[in-house]
This record gives C-alpha cells, structure tokens and sequence, in this order.
C-alpha cells in the first residue's frame, strides 16, 4: 500500500531527526527544532527554522574526496525509566530522550509512545510492562525494529498482524528499509509484556500529534 505524501512539516521534522541521529545538532538545538516545527504554522515557518539549525558541514572537494568517517553517535544514558501507576502516562507531544536500554511500566491504565519525537540509540532495547490497560508505541518507519509481545488476556496489534484471546503471542521483524543517509538506520527491540489488555506497535511517517489533529491548509499544500 503507498504511503500518503509527508506535509512539509512532517518533512521538517525528519529532516530534523536525521541531522540529530548523524550528529549534526545536540540534543538541545533537536529539542527546540522539534518544539518549533509541532508548532509551525506555514511550509514558510518550517523551512525558516530549518535554515536556523546546522546541517552537516560541506566542501567543494567532497565529491573528490573518500567520504569522512560517521560522527559519533549521540551519547545516551545506558537505562532510563518510564513509570506510571494508575491513569494516563504519555510521550506524544514533547522531544524526550530513550536510553541504549528503556524500562517502561504502567500499573493502571495507558501508556503511549512516540519514538518519532524520542533520541533513539544506535541499537537499543525498549521493554513495556503494563498490568491492566492499553500499551501503544509508534515506531519511525526507518527504523530496523522487531517486536515480541505476550498478553495473558487481551488482543496485540504489531507491525501489520494481530493476535487476540488468552496466551496471545506475536514475534514480528521489520525488514530493514533504504536509509537516505550514510548513517545506519536504527535498530530497535521491542518487548512488551501485559496481563490484561490491549497492545499496539505501528509504524509511522511523521509524528503522531501532526497525523492525528487536523493540518492547517497550508500546511497541505507547499507555497
């Protein structure tokens, strides 16, 4: 199935992903880019805060020249923790920073998460523990990842398959896309266990918030 065409915004925003995971820009300056796009009203707004971020450097000799070794990988923190208890717990608005290992547990209630808007290590790991209640997790599409996700009693939804009843079980890989750039695609594991619930992993072009509210106009169309 073809994909629907990216706004200018979401174009945006992975340009600013791609500059981030190349080592072009410091988690800072991705931050505030991404914070500005999510709010950018115009394809004008988009390119402006573009042209404020750095790119990667160029020369005339580039072309004559072996091209320069990758730039280190951003550095992450080896774990990070996501902990809710009972309700709501959500990373869909705002930039936030994964670990090379992530621990996300929800009790009660919703978790939601939006690796598109998150730092993304090279090669990491992301586990999901919920008791009762519903996991989603949307996954950049030019991302390497593999999922393995158990619920007692519930239904999971993974990277196009399903499974529902009691002791539902998927194991999926997607296989690895062309990436644009000479860096390496992330690679991603996804374990997700849940006693009772609902499971979602989906991939995505563009953050979630931009795909589900309404786009301005001109947003649709480049001026």
């Amino acid at each position: 199935m073809q994909q629907p065409a990216l706004t200018p915004q979401q174009q945006a925003i992975r340009e600013v992903r791609a500059r981030y995971e190349r080592g072009d820009i410091p988690f800072e300056r991705f931050e505030y880019g991404l914070n500005a796009l999510l709010r950018a009203k115009s394809p004008a707004e988009c390119e402006a805060i573009l042209q404020e971020l750095p790119a990667a450097p160029a020369t005339v000799l580039d072309a004559l020249t072996m091209p320069p070794p990758a730039p280190p990988a951003p550095k992450l923190p080896r774990r990070r923790w996501i902990i809710g208890v009972i309700g709501e717990l959500q990373r869909l608005k705002r930039p936030w920073r994964m670990g090379q290992r992530t621990n996300a547990v929800m009790l009660i209630g919703e978790l939601a998460l939006d690796l598109s808007i998150a730092t993304l290590p090279p090669r990491g790991v992301l586990n999901v523990y919920t008791l009762i209640g519903e996991a989603r997790i949307y996954v950049p599409r030019d991302v390497h990842v593999s999922v393995r996700a158990f619920t007692l009693i519930g239904e999971i939804k993974a990277l196009g398959e399903s499974r529902e009843g009691i002791f539902a079980f998927i194991g999926e890989e997607e296989p690895l896309a062309e990436h644009p750039s000479a860096t390496p695609a992330p690679r991603l594991e996804i374990r997700v266990f849940s006693l009772i619930g609902e499971v979602e992993v989906k991939q995505v072009d563009a953050p979630v918030v931009t795909i589900s509210r309404a786009a301005p106009p001109a947003l649709l169309q480049p001026q």
